[in-house]
């Protein structure tokens, strides 16, 4: 990783209240690097591949404390890994039924909580919605 991108992260992850420890630095640069909605396991073979070498605990640890943080987002597509995402806006997902890809989808109204339930639940912090079907690339595929 280069002086300007760890300079980078290291603000970032500073501005979040999480010290810029190298374990930090590589697993949010990672999940950046990859893109799209990724398992821990993906996370931890990039790591491998670039020749970092982390417990696969430590990059769950540090998943969790970049989701709370709000630097990454995790990506609840029903059963089977969690998914995470490098942090944006929040959002909710499509999964398809025929590919397994992940799509965000734009929060109609931008923040959450979204959705409110129709009883008194208690204070409701986040609400996602999954959307399931088939994507356009496999329905035209499909006619």
């Amino acid at each position: 990783m280069d002086v300007q991108r760890a300079a980078e992260l290291s603000r970032r992850l500073r501005e979040h209240g999480l010290r810029a420890t190298g374990p930090r630095m590589d697993v949010l640069a990672a999940l950046e690097d990859l893109g799209e909605h990724r398992s821990a396991d993906e996370v931890r073979d990039r790591l491998n591949t670039g020749g970092r070498r982390l417990p696969r605990s430590s990059i769950y640890n540090v998943l969790t404390s970049l989701v709370g943080a709000g630097l990454a987002l995790t990506a609840d597509a029903g059963p089977g890994a969690v998914l995470y995402e490098a942090g944006r806006e929040w959002h909710h997902h499509f999964v398809c039924r025929s590919c397994h890809r992940v799509f965000d989808v734009e929060c109609l109204v931008g923040a959450r909580p979204c959705l409110t339930p129709g009883t008194d639940v208690g204070v409701v912090e986040e609400a996602q919605v999954i959307f399931r079907g088939i994507c356009t690339a496999c329905a035209a595929q499909a006619q």
